[in-house]
């Protein structure tokens, strides 16, 4: 089935508020949750910049990474801010820090990947 059970739907509703506390709308705070839901099922490791705790900023005009060193997306602090299409791809991200909604994520995607479903 691709239902999702109840720690997925706990997951799902922890992330879409995160989300929507960062000034994704609702409609695509869904589509990135349920993308996130199918990325989890899979084992993938790649991450959202919306799911990192290095995240600032309120909107797609003034997202920018607190870790642009270790991410390696700028050169200098005052280049930080990011483009929303890369805050929204899945990626692999050497500066990639958990945020609280999602270390919950974590703890529950290796039972989730053992649900067979």
């Amino acid at each position: 089935s691709t239902a999702m059970n109840g720690a997925e739907i706990d997951l799902f509703t922890a992330r879409l508020h995160r989300f929507t506390d960062k000034g994704l709308t609702r409609a695509d705070g869904e589509a990135l949750t349920d993308k996130l839901v199918i990325r989890d099922r899979e084992t993938d490791d790649r991450k959202s910049c919306l799911e990192c705790r290095h995240l600032s900023g309120y909107g797609q005009t003034s997202w920018r990474c607190g870790n642009w060193q270790a991410a390696g997306v700028a050169i200098r602090p005052r280049d930080t801010q990011l483009p929303a299409d890369l805050v929204l791809q899945l990626q692999r991200c050497d500066g990639f820090a958990t945020a609280t909604p999602n270390a919950k994520a974590n703890a529950t995607s290796n039972s989730i990947a053992k649900t067979p479903f």
